[in-house]
């Protein structure tokens, strides 16, 4: 969901209505990368935010490679063991959100923080 769509319905929920549970990400944890996921939204036009978001060097691919799309992790994706972890990620077109595809994106905790192993693309 855009995160304009999930503001407007979060606001909604407050106004009276009943409160919308949040998505289940499996764990803490797991909310954490999805949360990284969509942060990793805001790096277009920032190539030093964008570096920031590995785990190692950023891919070659480079950051005009990921502008071209919005990303979100599946709900119920995120898989945790210990300090690595894997999700799927949807990717959809920054045009309209369609979706483009889905990949399995990899992770690593680095000190306290979560950070982007490995991101494919299509």
């Amino acid at each position: 969901m855009p995160r304009l769509a999930l503001l407007t319905v979060l606001f909604a929920a407050g106004c009276g209505s009943s409160a919308i549970p949040m998505p289940d990400y499996g764990s803490d944890e797991g909310l954490k990368i999805a949360q990284l996921v969509s942060e990793f939204n805001d790096t277009r036009g920032a190539p030093a935010k964008f570096k920031t978001m590995f785990a190692a060097a950023p891919p070659a691919a480079g950051l005009k490679a990921y502008e071209k799309y919005v990303y979100e992790v599946e709900v119920s994706s995120p898989r945790v063991d210990g300090t690595t972890a894997t999700a799927t990620v949807r990717l959809l077109k920054e045009a309209d959100n369609s979706l483009v595809t889905t990949k399995e994106w990899t992770f690593a905790k680095v000190g306290d923080a979560w950070k982007i192993k490995t991101a494919p693309l299509p």
